[in-house]
């Protein structure tokens, strides 16, 4: 089918069937939601138009019912990875922490993008370099937040065992 008659006949079944489409959606979900539902439906009518049956209503009620189904799992599965976050403490490379060290604690009490900058030169092993790319800035940037990183990491270090020796030279030492 040409392009322009792909566009005609779509336009056709939005204006015949676009009401029945958005209501389905709005009894089972919110407003909003029915909106993106009915944006989707005509997304997948577009993409699969040789497909769509003359009697088109039904098929697009399906397609709504797929795609609010579609909607609803990936719904349950944010959730229950926000709950997973929520309940999981951060994990600290094992060759880091052993028991009783102060390591694992002081990781811990990094913010997130400072711990990321010492656990990618740390734990994964990855030079400045590269390490600045996974982050997507660039070399003398990564370089900065490093050492600034590797400062507040002593820091905590320290005030958790201000007496003892750290052994921790390939992370702290600039």
């Amino acid at each position: 089918m040409e392009h322009d008659k792909r566009k005609a006949r779509l336009e056709a079944l939005f204006a015949a069937h676009s009401v029945s489409v958005v209501a389905y959606a709005r009894r089972r979900s919110d407003p909003t939601t029915a909106d993106d539902v009915l944006s989707e439906v005509f997304a997948v009518a577009w993409r699969r138009l040789d497909e769509v049956p003359a009697d088109a209503e039904p098929w697009l009620l399906a397609s709504a019912r797929r795609v609010l189904a579609n909607s609803r799992r990936a719904e349950r599965r944010r959730l229950a990875l926000l709950d997973r976050l929520r309940t999981t403490t951060p994990q600290v490379a094992p060759g880091l922490a052993t028991p009783g060290s102060a390591i694992g604690p002081a990781l811990a009490s990094l913010s997130e993008r400072d711990r990321e900058v010492v656990l990618l030169v740390a734990w994964d092993g990855l030079s400045s370099q590269e390490a600045a790319a996974v982050l997507g800035c660039s070399p003398r940037t990564f370089s900065v937040r490093l050492h600034r990183a590797r400062k507040r990491l002593l820091a905590a270090l320290q005030a958790q065992e201000p007496s003892t020796s750290l052994p921790l030279k390939e992370v702290c030492n600039d």
